[in-house]
């Protein structure tokens, strides 16, 4: 039998973003669900759907100029679905630089470092001054603290949102709130799944996903990027045993996952300034991800020279051997037979579909290629604004990470609270 993947919340977790199901196992921010739920009342200020650190980025900017808030989060616990994926790729060091974090102010985290003790000789490292996932996370706690953002959530899951006289009705499993304003400050929840894994899945190929359920310490992955990489070194750190990481290239090496220039706010001007058309061809071009720090390159490469890692530059055909229960992996002039696939291939690209995409089109919001359009201060429409990957269309390619989530959460403090 193989091995469980283990809890790593607690314990030290490898490098970058990071949701699953409400029944996951890993511990959210403060590992407990809020034991309330909430009928239709007077409406409140705000209610961000979503408690990923988006929602929590938002939700501490909307708090600290005394908003009423409410934070509908399927798992009841912020931050848990990404803490879930962090664990499941073994993270221990962030990818983005001390900067970029879910406080307003610029230098809050290195501050909350500079006041431990030396803290920042083992919690910040690199040219970039990257600090680890554990000082990320606490920082991240005391300011859920701060703002007791803890007692704004609501455990529950979405499926509609429409109008009710001067406001808005947010209805869902467990669900029912009244807003004046709602922020939708999701990410994208499902793995990418290649179409032959999902039909090996359902002959019973003990194939899964990183990001999924059922997850073991398989000692065969596939990806070519900063999740694949960091996996392979949590399971090979984890077993003790040889890891065989499969990829179509050699490894990618580059310090964040979009060029660095589009981090400077003033670029956001420029990039409002190009036709729709050009946005949605430039995020089209730079779709592929599949990059790796070169820090945690040169982890791999030692790996590699270690034996510890064997790195097979093919992505193999997979067959699945029933009589026998083992997969037969062929690649790189390679035969291997696996008691077990690891797909580490990354999430979908969000776009409006399902509840949200009828909640839309109920209201009369604007989609452009499964993207909303949104104004300046992350309007959809009808009282309805968004952050997170679904404004990538209005804030450009730093608008699924912590920058765009810092971005988002700063124009939304203006809003005026008129009716819907």
């Amino acid at each position: 039998m193989r091995d469980q993947v283990p809890d790593l919340n607690h314990s030290v977790p490898d490098a970058n973003h990071v949701a699953l199901d409400a029944d996951d196992p890993a511990p959210g921010l403060h590992g407990r669900v809020p034991e309330r739920h909430e009928g239709v009342r007077e409406p409140h200020d705000w209610v961000i759907v979503g408690g990923g650190p988006h929602g929590v980025c938002a939700g501490q900017a909307l708090h600290a100029q005394g908003a009423s808030i409410r934070i509908i989060e399927p798992s009841g616990r912020l931050l848990h679905r990404w803490g879930s994926r962090a664990s499941a790729v073994g993270m221990t060091w962030m990818r983005s630089p001390v900067g970029h974090h879910l406080d307003a102010e610029p230098g809050s985290l290195h501050q909350f470092l500079h006041l431990r003790e030396n803290a920042e000789v083992a919690e910040l490292a690199g040219t970039f001054r990257r600090p680890t996932y554990d000082a990320f996370l606490r920082h991240s706690r005391a300011l859920v603290a701060r703002h007791r953002l803890d007692e704004a959530v609501i455990p529950g899951r979405v499926d509609s949102i429409r109008t009710e006289r001067d406001h808005l009705l947010v209805q869902g499993q467990g669900v029912e709130i009244a807003a004046r304003r709602v922020l939708i400050a999701t990410g994208s929840n499902v793995p990418r799944t290649p179409p032959w894994a999902r039909r090996l899945q359902r002959e019973g190929a003990p194939i899964h996903h990183a990001f999924g359920p059922g997850a073991q310490l398989d000692h065969d992955i596939l990806g070519g990027g900063i999740s694949a990489v960091q996996r392979a070194l949590m399971v090979q750190r984890s077993t003790g045993q040889t890891v065989r990481l499969w990829m179509r290239r050699p490894v990618r090496v580059a310090d964040f996952d979009v060029d660095r220039s589009w981090a400077k706010h003033r670029f956001v001007g420029r990039w409002v300034d190009l036709q729709v058309s050009e946005r949605l061809n430039f995020l089209h071009r730079h779709a592929v991800g599949g990059s790796v720090p070169s820090g945690l390159a040169s982890r791999l490469a030692r790996a590699v020279r270690r034996g510890s890692i064997e790195l097979q530059l093919e992505a193999p055909s997979v067959e699945w051997d029933a009589a026998k229960e083992h997969l037969v992996l062929r690649g790189g002039g390679r035969v291997v037979e696996s008691s077990g696939l690891t797909l580490a291939t990354g999430l979908q690209r969000e776009t409006v579909t399902g509840w949200l995409r009828t909640s839309a089109e109920r209201l009369g919001l604007p989609i452009i290629n499964g993207i909303p359009r949104l104004d300046s201060d992350m309007h959809w429409g009808r009282g309805v604004h968004v952050c997170g990957p679904l404004a990538r269309l209005r804030l450009g390619p730093m608008a699924t990470n912590i920058i765009g989530a810092r971005w988002a959460a700063s124009k939304l403090p203006s809003v005026r609270m008129q009716p819907v």
